[in-house]
């Protein structure tokens, strides 16, 4: 059964992205937690692995509902999540990780391409995102930012990103980062809504 509005090579390409995003996520969980030491449960302290089980979590509700496509905020939310996530990662942390293993190359390159792939081919089907949301879409990384900076310090864990860690390069260093960040997550979010226009119903792959 196709997404109402979708022609039926749309609907195609739609479940083939969103599904391989799913197992993309799923196969990196199951790597890391079977061939590393520590598993995957300390590794959800970052940003990286949070975003990536909610863009898994919400392309699977999609699958299962395709009414969930009417949340169109959200959905830019989880790109924009993954895409940060990828970008930062592929920039300033390569070096301090393990480099391209199989897990890494899923959640930072895969699934965000995946994952602007869909936002570009399929549209933003069911509904505009509006110019504030990417303002909104601030609020999560806002909030990890607090998880960083003070409830993992209060507990004795060091900031898991050595660009929010004040003992690794100073208060004023993470000050500047957090702005930049901020300007970051803006831009892209703006970008993501430039780049994709609702579609219309009669419309195919172009």
């Amino acid at each position: 059964m196709t997404t109402p509005g979708l022609p039926t090579n749309r609907w195609l390409l739609r479940v083939s992205l969103r599904a391989t995003i799913v197992l993309a996520v799923t196969l990196a969980l199951l790597i890391v937690e079977f061939t590393s030491r520590s598993g995957v449960g300390w590794r959800l302290i970052t940003f990286t692995y949070q975003a990536n089980v909610l863009a898994a979590g919400y392309y699977a509700w999609t699958l299962l509902s395709p009414r969930a496509d009417a949340r169109t905020g959200l959905r830019g939310a989880v790109v924009l999540y993954v895409v940060v996530a990828g970008v930062v990662w592929n920039l300033l942390l390569t070096g301090r990780s393990m480099g391209y293993t199989p897990a890494n190359f899923l959640l930072h390159v895969v699934v965000p391409i995946l994952s602007v792939a869909d936002w570009v081919l399929i549209g933003r089907s069911a509904g505009s995102a509006k110019w504030w949301q990417p303002l909104a879409w601030l609020a999560y990384p806002a909030a990890y930012l607090g998880l960083a900076l003070i409830v993992l310090n209060r507990t004795g864990r060091r900031a898991p990103y050595y660009f929010l860690d004040p003992s690794s390069v100073g208060l004023v260093a993470v000050a500047v980062n957090v702005t930049v960040l901020a300007g970051g997550f803006l831009g892209l979010g703006y970008l993501l809504l430039a780049v994709a226009r609702p579609r219309s119903a009669n419309a195919g792959l172009s």
